[in-house]
């Protein structure tokens, strides 16, 4: 049986990756933040968009290629930047790196990935995008920018959805150490839960036992931080504002994406501040369980910006149709986060592979029973009913 017979959704591998993970590390994975309700209600909207098709076109046969700051990719959908990504699996950034490279399709790397832009940049070639978490110290933020120039990462994610870090309560009752003096300590309820689950501990030790912040690891002084989590949270909480923004774009000549727009009056100033792109997205819910669905938010953002402004749009998509919606909704491209997770913690280096394919085949498939072959006409589909 292959995997696409075995796990032709990407809902089939939740249940494996929740058998293969620790408690505490799936709850970082799946969870959301409060009641979760943000998370559903992502999926729920996304689910409420209906397409219509239209028939008698003969054979169609879809182009799924799109263009995005002058590089064409191959599908319209990338992988999101996934922090502690070698937590959730050992390995992950690797595994994800390489997919996108013989996929052509863009992976971003985040600030707090366990492994280092050094060795994933090479990995990714073209297809590497870097996502920053704005440091408080902009010493640091340059030689970030700098070290990503130099290993070949071709755009620029700011995260400004993250003004602090939110409660995630599924986490803490996960048995998670959230709010302990040192959040990555090996607490006797992590230890048991690592060592009940040991194909996930086996791909821990032989990723090199202990979970590193590589990208940061440059600027940590352990002379002056108790230990990586306090250098973090002094750096990476709540520095970001429209000034250090001004300031970001004039460090990096490259395109530059701002992640986590949900309002027009935002998604306007950041346009005028030279931003090239926004990805709308509410951190999937993972930041405030009020915050509305992000697919609800995407028709009002691109009437604030014009036709121009590239779209990209991420929360909630778990499947090629998702994908299809929120194009179909008015997103340019689609940026796609747990999805390649649950497959990297369900089954490994081929997991990202086998979601790609899931997503591909789901994608062209809706295309076909629409009977479109451009991208552009999906939004021709949307039911007014939606």
């Amino acid at each position: 049986m292959t995997l696409m017979q075995k796990y032709p959704r990407v809902r089939d591998l939740l249940p494996l990756a929740k058998r293969r993970l620790p408690p505490f590390v799936h709850a970082y994975l799946a969870a959301g933040t409060g009641a979760g309700e943000a998370v559903s209600r992502n999926e729920q909207r996304l689910a409420q968009i209906e397409l219509l098709p239209v028939f008698l076109r003969g054979r169609v046969t879809p182009d799924l290629s799109t263009s995005l700051f002058g590089k064409t990719y191959d599908l319209p959908f990338g992988v999101s930047p996934i922090g502690l990504s070698s937590l959730i699996w050992p390995g992950a950034e690797r595994y994800l790196a390489r997919m996108a490279a013989k996929a052509n399709i863009p992976y971003a790397l985040s600030t707090v990935a366990g492994d280092s832009m050094e060795a994933i940049g090479p990995v990714a070639g073209d297809n590497g995008w870097f996502q920053l978490y704005a440091p408080n110290d902009k010493v640091i933020m340059q030689d970030l920018l700098s070290r990503a120039r130099n290993n070949g990462f071709s755009t620029l994610v700011v995260t400004a959805d993250v003004p602090g870090p939110s409660r995630r309560e599924d986490m803490a009752r996960a048995g998670a150490p959230i709010g302990s003096r040192n959040a990555m300590s090996l607490t006797p309820r992590v230890f048991w839960q690592s060592m009940t689950h040991p194909t996930w501990a086996l791909a821990a030790l032989q990723n090199g036992g202990k979970f590193r912040f590589k990208n940061l690891e440059p600027y940590y002084d352990a002379s002056s931080f108790d230990n990586v989590t306090q250098f973090i949270g002094s750096q990476l909480n709540g520095s970001l504002d429209w000034d250090y923004l001004n300031e970001i774009r004039a460090a990096w000549d490259g395109p530059l994406i701002l992640k986590g727009i949900l309002n027009g009056q935002d998604a306007t100033r950041a346009v005028a501040a030279g931003v090239d792109g926004l990805i709308v997205s509410n951190h999937g819910g993972r930041q405030l369980d009020a915050v509305p669905a992000s697919i609800d938010l995407l028709e009002a953002i691109r009437s604030s910006v014009g036709p121009k402004v590239p779209l990209l749009f991420d929360s909630g998509v778990r499947s090629g149709l998702d994908i299809a919606r929120a194009l179909a909704a008015g997103a340019d491209f689609v940026m796609c986060g747990r999805a390649f997770m649950y497959g990297v913690a369900a089954l490994g280096e081929p997991g990202p592979d086998h979601v790609l394919a899931v997503l591909k085949d789901e994608l062209e498939n809706t295309m076909v029973q629409l009977g479109l072959e451009r991208l552009a006409d999906l939004p021709t589909a949307l039911s007014r009913q939606s």
